[in-house]
């Protein structure tokens, strides 16, 4: 499972994020720094009406011919463009093949993966064994869901809170305890589906170390989590469905589970 760090968001990240020019690992970061900054969330989804309205009002110029005049210019700079940009293709495939070689000789043996966070890393391989299961996918179904909660809690030294995902069209199945690597030991997952079959679970582990409350996402394979850190407690919302239908259930989640 590959870590987005996220940087700092500034205005210019907001606004290439209305125009649709972040790369995939920005976007998810100033999509999970949105969850926590309403204020600025509202103001970006105005930009995005304003920018739609512009859109529409604009295409039918937009689709009108250039003058030849004007075609002509440009064909002559896209070429000197194209030109320019083997150019320094060429160039930098030089100075790769240059300094490659003794780069890798340096570095041989010495080049580690990178690290996997541990919190997304175990909510990940148990959302992925679990939500295959068929008759046996959670300990302790919804219809004993007070008896489930409070057990949970106990095990896990906190009063724990089920988030109510209906409006989002997820149900709870169940939940289920688990060995967490942390000094607490424990883990709590909870399964969630909706009416076609479709799985996502909530990871609660114990004895979280550090104080990093900010709202990350990282993704491995298939399974994509967004996950994040408060009083103690390690939270991680998994699903398989990809980041875009992802968040807004984690958006759910984390307001629930944090106001």
């Amino acid at each position: 499972m590959t870590r987005h760090s996220a940087s700092p968001v500034s205005e210019a990240d907001l606004h290439a994020y209305v125009d649709d020019r972040l790369p995939p690992v920005r976007r998810a970061d100033v999509e999970a720094w949105l969850v926590t900054h309403p204020d600025e969330a509202a103001r970006v989804t105005a930009w995005q009406r304003q920018a739609d309205d512009l859109r529409v009002h604009f295409e039918p110029e937009l689709a009108m011919a250039a003058p030849a005049a004007m075609a002509a210019l440009f064909d002559a700079r896209q070429r000197r463009d194209a030109m320019l940009r083997r150019v320094m293709q060429v160039a930098a495939v030089l100075l790769i093949a240059v300094t490659g070689a003794g780069i890798g000789w340096w570095s041989r043996g010495y080049v580690e993966p990178p690290r996997i966070p541990a919190l997304p890393a175990e909510a990940a391989r148990a959302h992925l064994i679990y939500t295959r299961e068929v008759l046996h996918p959670v300990e302790v179904t919804a219809a004993e869901e007070q008896h489930l909660v409070a057990w949970l809690s106990k095990r896990l030294g906190t009063a724990l809170r089920v988030p109510s995902l209906a409006a989002e069209g997820y149900r709870l199945v169940g939940g289920r305890l688990l060995p967490a690597a942390t000094a607490g030991g424990t883990a709590a997952q909870f399964m969630y589906e909706t009416r076609q079959g479709e799985r996502l679970t909530l990871y609660v582990r114990a004895g979280e170390s550090g104080g990093d409350t900010a709202f990350h996402f990282a993704s491995e394979g298939r399974a994509a989590a967004f996950y994040w850190v408060d009083g103690g407690f390690g939270y991680a919302l998994t699903g398989e469905a990809g980041r875009e239908a992802l968040l807004p259930v984690a958006r759910a989640v984390y307001e629930q589970l944090t106001r």
